[in-house]
C-alpha cells in the first residue's frame, strides 16, 4: 500500500508545470491518446458485434443451422432420427428437409434459385423467417396445393407478384422418355416472399414439404434429411456424433468462408484501434523518461532524506499509471455513452449510416467480457510502460546527480 507521500509526490510530478511544461503537455495529449483509443475500440467493436449479431439472426435464420442425411442426400423415413437429438442441450428443434436446386421460370425470365421444402407447423417457435412472413401468407402456403414463397430478390428478378404462376424445374427428379431425359417440372402459384437483407433474397424459393418431394419423384415419407435448430449455430461442431451411415451438412460448408470474413475484418479493426493505445502508452513513456531527466536533482534529494529507491519508483508508477488509469476510465465511460446514444450522436451530426446497416439504425452489441478485457488490457500497457523511467529513477546515485548542483 503506497504512503500518502508517495501519492503526494506522483500525482504532483503527474500535473507538473513551469519548467517541465513540455513534458506535462505530451502526457497530457497521452492522456488524450488513450481516451480516444479506448474510446474508439469499444464503439467499433460494439457494432462489429452488431452486425455480425445482424447477420447471424438474418441468414442463419433462414438457412439450415445442420441437415442430418446419408451419402444418396434421401432418407427413407428421417422422423425416425429425431429422438437422437431430442436429448442433446444445443439442439432446438429438428424437421424433415428437402433440398435442391432448381431453375424458377417467369413471365419472359428465368433464374436459377435453391429449392427448400418445408413444413412450417414444424418450424420452432420465433423462427425469423415464420415472423417475416404474414398471416395471410402462411394460410395460403400452408393449406394452397403448389404455393410458393420466394425471397423478395428472386421476385422482382422475375417480375412476379402473389398469384402470378411460375415454372418450377429440377433436374433430380428427371426421367427417361422417348425422347430422351426430361427434368421434372411443375406449375406453382407464387403466394408470398420474404425479406430478410442477405443474400439469400436472391437465392433462395420456399415450397411444402409434400409438393417438393412429388415435384422430386421421392418416395411416401422420403426426404433429403432432417433439419436441425441450434440454440447457438456457432456450436454445430458440438453435437454428438451420428450413427453409421449419417452425414452431416452444417451451414459453415456453405456460409462459412462469409462469417470468417466477419471475423477477420473484425479483428484487424481492433488491432488497429489497439496502436492507437500502444502509439499513446509510448508517449507516456516518453514524457516520463522526459520527467525523471529533468527531476534527477529532486530525486536524489529524496533519496538523501531516506526514501529508499522502491518508493521512487512507487512516485513515478502512480505518476505514469494516473494518466493511463484517467484516459483509461474516461475513455471507457465515453465509449459506452457513445454506444448507447449511437443513433442520436450520428443524427446530431447529420450522418447516415443506417442503408448501410439495413434498417433504422446501426446495430450495436455490448459485450461484457469484451469490455472487461479492453479496460483491464489498457490499464495493464499504461503500468507497463511506466514500468521502465519508474526503474530508471531508482537507478539515481545522488553523488552523481547533485555533483554539480
Amino acid at each position: 500500500m503506497f504512503q500518502p507521500l508517495i501519492l503526494m509526490l506522483g500525482l504532483r510530478y503527474a500535473g507538473a508545470r513551469g519548467r517541465r511544461s513540455f513534458a506535462s503537455f505530451v502526457s497530457c495529449f497521452s492522456t488524450i491518446g488513450i481516451l480516444l483509443g479506448v474510446a474508439a475500440l469499444i464503439l467499433v467493436s460494439a457494432v462489429m458485434n452488431g452486425f455480425e449479431q445482424q447477420l447471424k439472426d438474418r441468414l442463419l435464420g433462414v438457412i439450415p443451422h445442420a441437415l442430418v442425411t446419408n451419402e444418396q442426400r434421401r432418407l427413407a423415413d428421417p422422423g425416425q432420427y429425431a429422438p437422437l437429438f431430442a436429448n442433446q442441450p444445443r439442439v432446438k428443434a429438428s424437421a424433415p428437409f428437402i433440398q435442391a436446386e432448381a431453375m424458377v421460370q417467369g413471365p419472359g425470365h428465368l433464374t436459377g434459385v435453391e429449392l427448400y421444402g418445408v413444413d412450417l407447423g414444424a418450424f420452432p417457435a420465433g423462427d425469423p423467417l415464420l415472423t417475416g412472413l404474414s398471416g395471410q401468407t402462411r394460410e395460403f402456403f400452408e393449406y394452397l396445393p403448389y404455393g410458393l414463397v420466394m425471397g423478395a430478390g428472386v421476385a422482382r428478378s422475375l417480375n412476379v407478384e402473389p398469384g402470378d404462376q411460375v415454372r418450377v424445374t429440377v433436374t433430380e427428379g428427371s426421367r427417361f422418355t422417348p425422347l430422351g431425359r426430361v427434368p421434372s417440372q411443375r406449375l406453382f402459384t407464387l403466394v408470398g416472399t420474404f425479406s430478410t437483407g442477405t443474400d439469400v433474397d436472391n437465392q433462395l424459393v420456399l415450397a411444402r414439404l409434400e409438393d417438393a418431394g412429388r415435384l422430386l419423384r421421392y418416395g411416401p415419407g422420403q426426404a433429403t434429411g432432417l433439419r436441425l435448430w441450434l440454440h447457438d449455430a456457432f456450436e454445430v461442431d458440438r453435437l454428438a456424433p451420428l450413427p453409421e451411415g449419417l452425414t452431416l451438412a452444417s451451414w459453415q460448408q456453405s456460409r462459412g468462408e462469409l462469417f470468417q470474413a466477419v471475423a477477420m475484418e473484425k479483428r484487424l479493426m481492433s488491432l488497429m484501434l489497439a496502436l492507437i493505445i500502444l502509439v499513446a502508452a509510448f508517449n507516456i513513456l516518453s514524457s516520463m523518461v522526459m520527467v525523471v531527466t529533468d527531476k534527477e536533482a529532486e530525486i536524489a534529494m529524496l533519496q538523501t532524506l531516506g526514501l529508499s529507491r522502491y518508493r521512487v519508483m512507487g512516485v513515478f508508477m502512480i505518476q505514469g499509471g494516473f494518466s493511463g488509469v484517467l484516459g483509461s476510465l474516461l475513455g471507457f465511460g465515453l465509449g459506452l455513452v457513445l454506444c448507447l446514444n449511437l443513433d442520436a450522436v450520428l443524427g446530431g451530426l447529420g450522418i447516415n449510416f443506417y442503408s448501410a446497416a439495413g434498417g433504422n439504425s446501426l446495430p450495436v452489441q455490448l459485450d461484457r467480457i469484451q469490455l472487461v478485457f479492453i479496460l483491464i488490457s489498457t490499464l495493464l500497457l499504461c503500468v507497463l510502460a511506466s514500468l521502465y523511467p519508474a526503474w530508471r529513477a531508482a537507478q539515481v546515485h545522488p553523488a552523481e546527480a547533485l555533483r554539480y548542483e
